[in-house]
């Protein structure tokens, strides 16, 4: 029997999605939520949102909000667990005052390592790197940079 239910599942954990924030990064002004779901053992779709006042950082009054679509591929076939690469994209804007900003397409890179601990395997922790190019005019801002890299230090609740 316990052969039989290991074959219609198809996450060697038997957890199929993740919600996550960056609880490290708000500290930075960098607030980040994503939820990812396995759709096989090898990826994944997820979908993330962000917002980074970096103004923070000395940047006058910059801000960045973005909502994105993601595609990890984990070539251990352990969905949601280990090694990942992928992509994202999305739409991003970017605002240097009150009156100026302008909404965008973005598109990003992910290289990432993710864990469930627990006795039941759901606490999720995972961290990577990546770099994010947005398409916006920088002409029309002082402050504001269209390619940046990412990082991603998340915990959350796998289900």
């Amino acid at each position: 029997a316990s052969s039989a239910s290991a074959q219609t599942n198809p996450v060697p954990t038997g957890k199929s999605g993740v919600l996550s924030i960056q609880p490290i990064s708000a500290m930075l002004t960098v607030y980040s939520g994503e939820g990812e779901l396995a759709i096989n053992r090898s990826v994944t779709l997820g979908v993330g949102a962000t917002y980074w006042d970096a103004g923070s950082l000395g940047a006058d009054n910059a801000s960045y909000l973005s909502g994105d679509f993601k595609v990890r591929y984990y070539p251990e076939a352990h969905a949601l667990q280990g090694f990942s690469f992928g992509g994202s994209v999305g739409l991003t804007r970017v605002s240097e005052s009150d009156t100026l900003s302008q909404t965008s397409p973005s598109i990003g890179v992910l290289l990432e390592y993710s864990w469930l601990l627990g006795a039941s395997r759901s606490f999720y922790v995972a961290a990577g790197l990546g770099a994010k190019a947005v398409f916006v005019n920088t002409d029309d801002f002082e402050d504001i940079t269209a390619r940046y890299p990412t990082a991603r230090l998340s915990v959350g609740f796998a289900f």
